[in-house]
């Protein structure tokens, strides 16, 4: 590296270099706010404009011609950077440098400036002169600070909020996106989705209706509101979005693309979703409650005279058309039953039960009445707890279960029953709108059949729905089963993957040891 000692001061200056009280740079250097700067290289001799008093607050006395003055002013930190920089400049022959660098002011204070410069050469080539300009840029640094920090903090803002935020280009494609939305395009890193636009990440039909959208925000200039929107993730998961955009504009005004903030409301949708199917079974229970009434009064009158018909009756067609008559008002009796029981509750007495007893009767029933080719299987906890409830509804709930797991398995299969203790916690309560925060026992049979459709899901404990063949099935048994567990203050829960099977979870409230005592101790009356 080149030194700068102060025996070099002595030397004559360079007879090529330009004279700095050529009056045209004096008005030149006069006019700008920059400080013009000479440096000979072979005298060590330099010179700076007068803007070097106005910028740095040196008065000429001060400003000493050696250029050991000025570089020992550059901030410790940044001088040897600078003066490597420079040297590397007239070792490789370059015509210019520039570096930014803090420089150190008559005050104290440091001051960001900006140097170039520029090699002269004689006429061999060899450098012997640098000349160059040098600004202050302490308000730009400033304002470049200032303007970094609030995008920082804009950022973090951004990327820490739970909603999906996101801005795209006049062509749709992503130029910001934050941690929020990149669940839903499927990706790790913001880098990845820079660039794309919504159909190299959804469904065409689903992207479709999102650059809809987004072309009538860029047209019109109008934004979209609060707008539902379906998201299905490249995993397959669907999420609802509530969708804001707003046209990104310009400082001129132009639109340049769309801003987008969009907040998940999935777990929103499927607490509706509840509520909803909650008030349709209500009042399909007070209607059928109310046809099965009329029902009844028909049908009492039809057994009645089949009874008194029989004492006349003696030959045997006759007979046998009575018994086919009686048989048929009996199971419609039946049917009449179990939609009065779907429609009053099925309140019943209520007395502890022992979940490894209930079981225990369910399975002796499915093996004794089920095909062969389908396998059972128990895995009761020792220690799950008592229920309050009716011994005979809880045993046709399980019962109902197990009969449509069997016809979900016409092939054979496995029906694995399982009881356990469950609590429910604040995040559980949250996705289930019905239960509450409390020790339940789980109910859990479980199939390997054909599985249930989504599209008919959400109407399989309807009264009266059915996907059984005509006469297979009174579309009762699940509703019923609902009523059943509502009555008895639980509720039911279903997981099904077409071509998997099914699992149909059974909450019911457990019994305190309290409970128990209490409920055990003998009528004092």
């Amino acid at each position: 590296m080149r030194k700068f000692s102060k025996e070099q001061d002595t030397r004559k200056p360079n007879p090529e270099a330009p004279r700095p009280a050529d009056e045209r740079f004096k008005l030149i250097a006069r006019a700008t706010n920059d400080v013009f700067w000479d440096w000979d290289l072979e005298t060590n001799a330099a010179w700076r404009s007068e803007g070097a008093s106005e910028t740095f607050g040196y008065p000429p006395d001060e400003q000493v011609s050696d250029v050991n003055f000025w570089i020992k002013r550059i901030h410790p930190e940044d001088r040897d950077r600078v003066q490597a920089s420079i040297q590397a400049a007239i070792r490789s022959g370059k015509e210019f440098w520039r570096e930014e660098y803090r420089f150190l002011c008559r005050d104290g204070l440091y001051a960001e400036v900006l140097d170039r410069g520029y090699l002269v050469r004689n006429a061999e080539g060899k450098p012997v002169r640098m000349a160059g300009a040098l600004s202050d840029i302490s308000k730009h640094k400033e304002v470049e600070l200032k303007l970094m920090a609030e995008r920082n903090l804009l950022r973090t803002v951004i990327d820490n909020l739970p909603d999906c935020i996101y801005a795209k280009d006049i062509q749709m494609r992503k130029v910001m996106i934050n941690a929020g939305d990149l669940k839903n395009v499927g990706c790790q890193a913001e880098a990845e989705a820079l660039g794309k636009t919504d159909f190299d990440f959804f469904p065409q039909d689903i992207a479709a209706a999102f650059f809809a959208d987004d072309q009538m925000v860029l047209k019109t200039g109008q934004p979209v509101i609060n707008r539902e929107e379906k998201a299905i993730r490249p995993d397959g998961e669907v999420h609802w979005l509530l969708t804001t955009k707003i046209p990104w504009r310009d400082a001129s005004g132009k639109i340049i693309g769309l801003v987008g903030i969009g907040r998940d409301i999935t777990e929103k949708k499927h607490l509706e979703e509840q509520f909803l199917r909650a008030q349709r079974m209500e009042s399909i229970g007070r209607l059928a409650t109310g046809i099965a009434h009329d029902l009844n009064n028909i049908l009492a009158p039809i057994l009645i005279s089949t009874t008194l018909l029989r004492q006349k009756i003696q030959d045997d067609e006759g007979l046998e058309m009575l018994a086919r008559l009686e048989a048929s008002a009996k199971r419609g009796a039946d049917i009449v039953k179990q939609v009065l029981g779907f429609g009053r509750g099925l309140e019943g007495q209520r007395m502890p039960v022992n979940p490894q007893l209930l079981i225990k009767d369910v399975i002796r029933i499915t093996t004794e009445t089920f095909s062969k080719a389908i396998q059972v299987e128990t895995d009761v906890a020792a220690d799950a707890s008592s229920v309050s409830g009716d011994r005979t509804q809880l045993h046709q709930v399980l019962l109902n279960l197990c009969v449509n797991a069997r016809d979900a398995m016409p092939q054979g299969g496995k029906l694995r029953l399982k009881v356990r203790n469950f609590t429910a916690d604040a995040h559980f309560t949250s996705l289930n709108s019905e239960a509450k925060s409390a020790a339940y026992v789980l109910f859990e049979v479980t199939d390997t059949g054909h599985g249930i459709p989504p599209d008919v899901r959400d109407r399989i404990f309807e009264p009266f729905f059915t996907t059984k063949e005509m006469g297979k099935g009174t579309g009762l048994g699940l509703s019923t089963t609902l009523s059943i567990v509502k009555s008895h203050n639980g509720f039911i829960l279903v997981e099904s993957e077409p071509g998997k099977g099914s699992t149909f979870q059974v909450y019911l409230p457990a019994m305190s040891k309290a409970d128990r005592e209490k409920a055990s101790m003998p009528d004092s009356r």
